[in-house]
């Protein structure tokens, strides 16, 4: 049997159908019987259409996904620039004046309370702005 492509499949398909498909066209029957159901199930219109807004809709989940990706990024970025700042804060400090590191950790210990509370309260104003503010200004520019 000789490899056909798409196009001569179509045309077979078209000029002969299932009952009078030839041998000749490198089809046999039970190949034939395939194709042309194919062929009739292709052909056949859908029963419903998409929806006018699916295009407008398919763009809004893709740039939600891009902007998620991309503050997804942003956040682990600042994090890491945050974990590098304290830490060559931390080794500066042992070197030049390892009594103080004491001292400073003591402080921090004394109000681990109100940082944890500012870091809290710093998340808890992103998290709000995302959710309420910037959700409402990007719905109201797609109405």
């Amino acid at each position: 049997m000789k490899k056909m492509d798409d196009a001569e499949l179509q045309k077979l398909m078209e000029e002969h159908r299932l009952s009078s498909v030839p041998k000749t066209g490198g089809l046999t029957g039970d190949d034939a019987k395939a194709y042309q159901v194919l062929f009739d199930a292709l052909d056949t219109d859908p029963l419903q259409g998409l929806p006018y807004d699916f295009s407008a809709k398919v763009t809004r989940k893709v740039q939600a996904e891009t902007k998620r990706n991309s503050e997804l990024k942003f956040y682990l970025f600042s994090l890491g620039v945050c974990v590098a700042i304290i830490a060559v804060i931390y080794g500066l400090t042992t070197i030049m004046k390892p009594a103080a590191v004491t001292t400073y950790l003591g402080l921090l210990i004394q109000y681990k309370w109100a940082l944890i509370l500012i870091a809290f309260s710093f998340l808890t104003i992103q998290y709000l702005d995302q959710v309420l503010v910037k959700a409402n200004i990007f719905r109201g520019q797609h109405k």
